[in-house]
């Protein structure tokens, strides 16, 4: 057998293997994952800040901003206000921008190196190389 024949052999042994072992989508694991409340240091702040993460319908929400900076604010008020329902869409207005900042960077972040939030979704970006 040649080089090629036993690579392509290994690749499709490494295939089977992975359908066997990969888990089945579970819409009620996911869900239940997504309704977590989520913490993550924030070094500008030297604060932990709690968070939970944007789901579909809140996109609803996200598109009555009129511009992406309208959009970045109620993206964070969201997601901080699942930790503190209690939480204002003013409030989060007030902030001072450096805080704003930290706070989106930390709890945002993640979200837009994969999708950006736009009018009509989630669209996929390039990541900057």
């Amino acid at each position: 057998m040649g080089k090629v024949e036993e690579f392509k052999r290994k690749l499709e042994e490494y295939e089977e293997q992975q359908k066997r072992v990969a888990r089945l989508f579970d819409v009620k694991e996911v869900l239940a994952k997504a309704s977590e409340i989520r913490e993550v240091y924030v070094p500008e702040l030297d604060r932990a800040v709690r968070y939970g993460a944007l789901t579909l319908s809140d996109l609803a929400e996200v598109e009555k901003a009129q511009t992406d900076m309208e959009k970045g604010i109620r993206i964070l008020w969201l997601m901080l206000r699942k930790a503190d329902p209690e939480l204002k869409l003013e409030d989060v207005q007030k902030l001072p921008v450096d805080v704003a900042t930290a706070l989106f960077n930390a709890v945002a972040g993640p979200l837009l190196q994969t999708g950006k939030v736009l009018s009509g979704g989630l669209k996929r970006v390039q990541k900057p190389s």
